[in-house]
């Protein structure tokens, strides 16, 4: 994981300011142009039967895969979608709207088309010529991520909490959250580098690419000028976040102390036993390593789901007068450390 000196810093390398999607023709119809494994198109009047390279999806019809399968999509404006293992992904013909049931999916809009939407039943995404990744999984989670361009996301019902996320910037928070949280900062080069929905077999590489490899060069101008520090802290499929190793958990320490001693030098300090290197996967892809200032590394493990193997409480102090938020999250087997990061009242 990484993490920011300053909040304006931190978005300092992003493409600029999210831009109202103008007037755009209405999507028609996709077609399957690859299938990984099971893949099914869905008709709620015939039931489901299994997708060919060429089926059309439109009107109620959707496409569903099974688990470690994948398909790809080609809408009539050239619109790109991937979707990952276990989704349920349909649109509604004659708009631009689009619904993630469950699953994880990558859209590509091209440049000037109008965007699109995606709908789940927590929250919305409007993008304009974006590529974006998806994580649904109801009841549990959901992550949204941008990998070059920008995209709006609103909980549904309330316009008004909404965010505006720019490349590398990935929020990940519950479906019946009351607000979303701040978003993080992914590594985009490692998740190029690995994630299956953008590295698809017997396929052609993402036409917004040059876009993606921009944003993933800002990013390492940031890193370079140590805007950005790297840390351990991996996100793993789901909620989890684990750490990779015990030197790097003391780097990770370390790093934390410095950040917490540049607000009110207040100490961090650790116990670590027995870490063995365990990561997982994030939007179809393997260990990605994440960006965050204090107050987006209290997001990310406020949203965690504690699990059996071990844990790592990080105690911020004094957000606000008086206050304290306490985050539990899933660690590698045998991990067990405790920090207390007073993040002040101006925290980046």
């Amino acid at each position: 994981m990484l993490r920011t000196r300053s909040a304006l810093a931190a978005v300092a390398f992003y493409f600029g300011v999210f831009v109202q999607q103008s007037v755009a023709s209405p999507l028609t119809s996709a077609e399957v142009t690859k299938i990984i494994n099971r893949v099914s198109v869905i008709e709620p009047a015939k039931g489901d039967r299994p997708a060919v390279v060429r089926d059309i999806i439109k009107d109620d019809r959707g496409l569903q895969t099974a688990a470690r399968s994948r398909s790809e999509l080609l809408f009539q404006d050239n619109t790109l979608t991937r979707i990952g293992a276990e989704t349920f992904f349909s649109f509604k013909t004659g708009t631009r709207d689009m619904t993630l049931e469950r699953g994880s999916m990558l859209l590509q809009v091209p440049k000037g088309l109008g965007g699109a939407k995606i709908h789940t039943a927590a929250v919305t995404a409007a993008i304009t010529g974006t590529t974006i990744m998806m994580e649904y999984s109801p009841g549990r989670y959901l992550k949204v991520l941008v990998l070059e361009g920008s995209l709006r996301l609103s909980r549904n019902g309330s316009f008004s909490d909404s965010l505006v996320l720019h490349p590398g910037k990935m929020v990940i928070m519950r479906p019946d959250a009351k607000k979303i949280p701040d978003p993080i900062d992914v590594d985009l080069a490692q998740i190029v580098r690995t994630s299956t929905l953008v590295n698809f077999p017997g396929t052609n590489i993402l036409p917004s690419m040059p876009l993606i490899q921009a944003a993933i060069n800002d990013q390492a101008k940031e890193l370079a000028k140590g805007t950005l520090v790297a840390t351990n802290l991996v996100m793993g499929h789901g909620t989890n976040v684990v750490l990779a190793s015990k030197d790097q958990l003391s780097k990770t320490i370390a790093s934390l102390a410095s950040l917490a001693a540049s607000h009110n030098g207040a100490p961090v300090t650790a116990t670590v036993s027995n870490t063995s290197t365990a990561a997982n996967n994030v939007l179809d892809s393997s260990p990605a390593v994440s960006v965050s200032s204090s107050s987006q590394l209290v997001s990310l493990l406020s949203n965690a789901t504690p699990a059996s193997g071990g844990t790592i409480n990080v105690s911020p102090g004094a957000i606000s007068p008086g206050g304290n938020v306490a985050a539990t999250v899933t660690a590698s087997t045998g991990v067990k450390a405790g920090a207390n990061v007073s993040l002040g009242g101006n925290h980046p």
